[in-house]
Protein backbone atom coordinates (compact mmCIF):
# COMPACT_ATOMS: atom_id res chain seq x y z
CA UNK A 1 0.00 0.00 0.00
CA UNK A 2 2.76 2.44 0.99
CA UNK A 3 4.76 1.66 -2.16
CA UNK A 4 1.69 2.14 -4.38
CA UNK A 5 0.94 5.48 -2.74
CA UNK A 6 4.52 6.67 -3.41
CA UNK A 7 4.24 5.66 -7.07
CA UNK A 8 0.89 7.44 -7.45
CA UNK A 9 2.21 10.63 -5.78
CA UNK A 10 5.41 10.58 -7.85
CA UNK A 11 3.44 10.05 -11.08
CA UNK A 12 1.03 12.85 -10.23
CA UNK A 13 3.86 15.24 -9.41
CA UNK A 14 5.70 14.32 -12.60
CA UNK A 15 2.50 14.87 -14.63
CA UNK A 16 1.95 18.30 -13.08
CA UNK A 17 5.54 19.38 -13.79
CA UNK A 18 5.43 18.19 -17.41
CA UNK A 19 2.02 19.80 -17.98
CA UNK A 20 3.35 23.10 -16.59
CA UNK A 21 6.40 23.02 -18.84
CA UNK A 22 4.25 22.19 -21.86
CA UNK A 23 1.79 25.01 -21.07
CA UNK A 24 4.49 27.69 -20.69
CA UNK A 25 6.23 26.56 -23.88
CA UNK A 26 3.00 26.90 -25.88
CA UNK A 27 2.20 30.24 -24.26
CA UNK A 28 5.67 31.58 -25.16
CA UNK A 29 5.31 30.48 -28.79
CA UNK A 30 1.85 32.04 -29.06
CA UNK A 31 3.12 35.36 -27.69
CA UNK A 32 6.03 35.33 -30.15
CA UNK A 33 3.61 35.00 -33.09
CA UNK A 34 1.80 38.18 -32.06
CA UNK A 35 4.88 40.41 -32.39
CA UNK A 36 5.03 42.78 -35.37
CA UNK A 37 7.00 41.43 -38.33
CA UNK A 38 9.22 43.35 -40.72
CA UNK A 39 10.43 41.65 -43.90
CA UNK A 40 14.10 42.20 -44.75
CA UNK A 41 15.52 41.26 -48.14
CA UNK A 42 18.87 39.71 -47.28
CA UNK A 43 21.50 39.13 -49.94
CA UNK A 44 24.38 37.94 -47.76
CA UNK A 45 25.53 36.88 -44.28
CA UNK A 46 29.10 37.24 -43.03
CA UNK A 47 31.14 36.77 -39.85
CA UNK A 48 33.49 39.57 -40.90
CA UNK A 49 32.32 43.19 -41.27
CA UNK A 50 34.84 43.96 -44.02
CA UNK A 51 33.62 41.04 -46.13
CA UNK A 52 30.03 42.19 -45.66
CA UNK A 53 30.90 45.75 -46.67
CA UNK A 54 32.77 44.54 -49.75
CA UNK A 55 29.83 42.39 -50.78
CA UNK A 56 27.36 45.21 -50.13
CA UNK A 57 29.25 47.40 -52.64
CA UNK A 58 28.14 45.03 -55.45
CA UNK A 59 24.57 46.28 -55.15
CA UNK A 60 22.92 49.54 -56.19
CA UNK A 61 21.61 49.88 -52.66
CA UNK A 62 22.03 48.01 -49.43
CA UNK A 63 23.10 48.27 -45.83
CA UNK A 64 25.09 46.07 -43.48
CA UNK A 65 23.31 45.17 -40.24
CA UNK A 66 24.97 43.48 -37.29
CA UNK A 67 22.75 41.13 -35.29
CA UNK A 68 25.22 40.40 -32.52
CA UNK A 69 26.69 37.40 -34.29
CA UNK A 70 26.60 38.01 -38.04
CA UNK A 71 26.84 40.92 -40.44
CA UNK A 72 23.84 40.76 -42.74
CA UNK A 73 23.52 42.63 -46.00
CA UNK A 74 19.96 43.86 -46.60
CA UNK A 75 18.82 45.53 -49.80
CA UNK A 76 15.27 46.32 -48.69
CA UNK A 77 12.78 46.22 -45.84
CA UNK A 78 8.98 46.30 -45.86
CA UNK A 79 5.88 45.51 -43.87
CA UNK A 80 3.24 45.31 -46.59
CA UNK A 81 5.06 45.22 -49.94
CA UNK A 82 6.83 41.86 -50.09
CA UNK A 83 5.57 41.16 -53.60
CA UNK A 84 6.47 44.62 -54.89
CA UNK A 85 10.01 44.49 -53.50
CA UNK A 86 10.40 40.93 -54.78
CA UNK A 87 9.50 42.06 -58.29
CA UNK A 88 11.91 45.01 -58.07
CA UNK A 89 14.79 42.84 -56.86
CA UNK A 90 14.00 40.07 -59.34
CA UNK A 91 14.14 42.66 -62.13
CA UNK A 92 17.52 43.85 -60.79
CA UNK A 93 18.76 40.23 -60.80
CA UNK A 94 19.31 40.04 -57.04
CA UNK A 95 19.43 36.68 -55.32
CA UNK A 96 17.85 37.25 -51.90
CA UNK A 97 16.31 35.63 -48.87
CA UNK A 98 13.30 37.22 -47.14
CA UNK A 99 14.05 37.29 -43.43
CA UNK A 100 11.36 37.99 -40.85
CA UNK A 101 12.43 40.41 -38.11
CA UNK A 102 10.50 41.14 -34.92
CA UNK A 103 10.56 44.89 -34.28
CA UNK A 104 8.75 47.54 -32.24
CA UNK A 105 5.28 48.59 -33.31
CA UNK A 106 6.62 52.16 -33.68
CA UNK A 107 9.06 51.04 -36.40
CA UNK A 108 6.30 49.09 -38.15
CA UNK A 109 4.13 52.23 -38.21
CA UNK A 110 6.94 54.34 -39.66
CA UNK A 111 7.90 51.76 -42.31
CA UNK A 112 4.25 51.50 -43.37
CA UNK A 113 4.47 55.18 -44.35
CA UNK A 114 7.37 54.33 -46.66
CA UNK A 115 5.39 51.35 -47.97
CA UNK A 116 2.60 53.74 -48.98
CA UNK A 117 5.13 55.93 -50.78
CA UNK A 118 6.43 52.90 -52.66
CA UNK A 119 2.96 52.08 -53.93
CA UNK A 120 2.23 55.66 -54.98
CA UNK A 121 5.61 56.34 -56.59
CA UNK A 122 6.79 55.56 -60.08
CA UNK A 123 9.51 53.03 -60.86
CA UNK A 124 12.18 55.73 -61.10
CA UNK A 125 11.74 56.73 -57.43
CA UNK A 126 11.31 53.32 -55.81
CA UNK A 127 15.01 52.52 -55.41
CA UNK A 128 15.54 55.89 -53.71
CA UNK A 129 12.66 55.25 -51.31
CA UNK A 130 14.00 51.78 -50.47
CA UNK A 131 17.45 53.26 -49.85
CA UNK A 132 15.97 55.90 -47.52
CA UNK A 133 14.08 53.21 -45.61
CA UNK A 134 17.27 51.25 -45.02
CA UNK A 135 19.29 54.29 -43.98
CA UNK A 136 16.57 55.72 -41.73
CA UNK A 137 16.10 52.55 -39.71
CA UNK A 138 19.60 51.11 -39.68
CA UNK A 139 20.15 51.81 -35.97
CA UNK A 140 16.71 50.56 -34.92
CA UNK A 141 17.20 47.25 -36.73
CA UNK A 142 20.53 46.46 -35.10
CA UNK A 143 20.03 43.73 -32.49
Amino acid sequence: MKKTLKIVLFSSLLGIVLAGLFFFNIKEKAEAKNKPILYAFQVGVFKNKENASNYRSRFTLGTVFYDGEYYRVYVGITVDNKELLSSIFDKEGYSYYIKELEVDEKIITEIKKYDELLIQSGEENRMLIIKNMLESYQNELQN
